[in-house]
């Protein structure tokens, strides 16, 4: 079973970070009046059309360089603050932080998003950084997308202590264009109903593994979304 074993280890690694092709890249910027800080800082998003997220900016502490990783779920942030079930990882980068209430680009994305649908977002900046908020709630929005402001973390993820509320100082890139899912790219039937528990219900742990599992042994590939590059998979050992 050895392919089994090597695509179950890839699809968990690359899932949902399949890019799609934008129509048009644009921003939505909160605020870099920051008054506060800790070690990381979680919001919500809300697409009003199918974008993928490309990168993002933050208020990174100054002087510091920031192991930076970036956090996702389906659905919202709020009460699920403090654990780590149900979040996936979008990316690691390290960030040279460009100072105090200046910018500091984060190059991770790759998210697609489909409209209506809420994701929550938290960016960790690991134990020798932190990152720059504002306290106090809010909603930006730019009439493509919605940020729900929402809590600073502290040290280490997701256990460190919540700070409720604070406002991310930062931008967030995307790009507009149709969202690639399990419809868009034709599966039907059986193949449709486990694509959707693998890509898009915000499954993790042992029931993501689980689906996997299965549809690897089934259909000998991997689902869209834990193709790296779309590319194709290996041929079946004989």
């Amino acid at each position: 079973m050895k392919f089994v074993r090597i695509w179950r280890s890839a699809a968990l690694a690359l899932l949902l970070l399949a890019g799609t092709m934008p129509a048009l890249a644009q921003s939505l910027t909160t605020t870099y009046a920051a008054d506060n800080g800790q070690g990381g800082v979680m919001f919500d998003v809300v697409p009003n059309t199918n974008m993928t997220i490309e990168s993002f900016d933050a208020n990174v502490y100054a002087g510091t360089t920031a192991q930076v990783t970036i956090y996702w779920r389906l659905g919202t942030a709020n009460g699920f603050q403090n654990s780590a079930d149900g979040w996936n990882v979008m990316g690691t980068a390290t960030v040279v932080s460009q100072g105090e209430n200046i910018p500091t680009h984060i190059a991770i994305g790759g998210l697609s998003l489909i409209a209506g649908q809420t994701y929550g977002i938290y960016i960790d900046t690991g134990p020798s950084s932190g990152v720059r908020y504002t306290n106090g709630r809010t909603t930006y929005s730019n009439g493509d997308l919605t940020l729900n402001t929402w809590f600073g973390k502290g040290r280490p993820a997701f256990t460190g202590g919540t700070f409720d509320p604070r406002i991310f100082n930062g931008t967030i890139y995307y790009a507009t264009g149709p969202a690639t899912t399990c419809a868009s790219e034709g599966y039907t039937g059986t193949k449709l109903t486990w694509c959707q528990n693998i890509c898009e219900k915000g499954y993790t742990g042992a029931t993501l593994d689980m689906w996997i599992h299965r549809w690897v042994n089934r259909y000998r590939d991997l689902p869209y979304c834990a193709r790296e590059g779309n590319e194709e998979p290996p041929p079946q050992e004989g």
